[in-house]
């Protein structure tokens, strides 16, 4: 009988998303550099789908695809406006992911300005009809509160993880009681607690949870992201630097504290 040679599972793979919003080669490439240059660690050799909010011609995709590779970024899928780019996106090697679902959260570094006015969904226009429905409709009974879900069970790690190593801990924490080296990854939907050095990645929140935290009895990581902001190793190495350290997000920015 012949042994199975393979097996096909999903996964969860933490990729940068691309919004192409007006593509003028010079002035996108400049721009990308710069953004590539505030954080080299976190950005080069990372996997990129490329959004495209405008379409494209196909001799402009190209160029987009070959200005990303040049900057060390790695383009492996695209979406959006594709309809007229089939054929040159199967050229290129990449993947047209336009009917998946995706979960994206702002990228932002802590030097990004944060300010921006709220948008609501309701138009100035439909606003007066709104106003008169709420008039002439009877008042409705307050609606049961929900309960919210059962978190899963934290996942526990209780071996180091090595350089290149990806661990997801999906709707829970994720717990190592071991170090982390560098060059891995660890990703939660909630918390992260590491037992030892934490070195590498960790993004906390990675659905967006504002609430998570990174915790460890030692702190000498590459990046720390919750909820899409992160900071790099050279903000990393504060006060804090290769001791028990907490880090949260506080008004949009991150925090890093002693733990006590």
């Amino acid at each position: 009988m012949t042994e199975t040679c393979f097996r096909m599972k999903g996964t969860t793979l933490t990729s940068i998303v691309l919004e192409v919003i007006d593509f003028e080669p010079d002035n996108f490439e400049a721009q990308l550099s710069k953004k590539v240059a505030s954080a080299p660690q976190f950005f080069t050799r990372s996997s990129l789908i490329l959004h495209l909010i405008k379409p494209l011609s196909a001799t402009e995709f190209e160029l987009l695809v070959a200005l990303c590779r040049r900057l060390q970024l790695q383009p492996m899928a695209v979406k959006g406006e594709v309809a007229e780019l089939k054929p040159t996106i199967n050229d290129l090697g990449l993947a047209d992911v336009s009917q998946s679902k995706f979960t994206d959260s702002a990228l932002r570094s802590q030097k990004e300005s944060t300010n921006g006015e709220s948008e609501t969904n309701d138009s100035s226009e439909n606003a007066p009809q709104a106003q008169r429905q709420a008039d002439t409709e009877p008042p409705k009974s307050e609606p049961a509160p929900t309960v919210a879900p059962a978190l899963k069970p934290a996942k526990v790690i209780n071996r180091p993880v090595r350089s290149g190593q990806q661990v997801y801990a999906e709707g829970s924490d994720l717990v190592v009681t071991a170090s982390v080296s560098e060059g891995a990854e660890l990703l939660a939907d909630g918390n992260i607690h590491v037992y030892g050095t934490l070195r590498g990645r960790a993004l906390a929140g990675v659905k967006g949870n504002t609430s998570a935290r990174v915790f460890c009895q030692s702190l000498d990581a590459e990046l720390i992201s919750i909820a899409g902001q992160f900071i790099m190793h050279d903000t990393v190495k504060g006060e804090c630097w290769k001791k028990p350290a907490q880090v949260y997000l506080e008004d949009e920015t991150l925090r890093i504290e002693p733990l006590a």
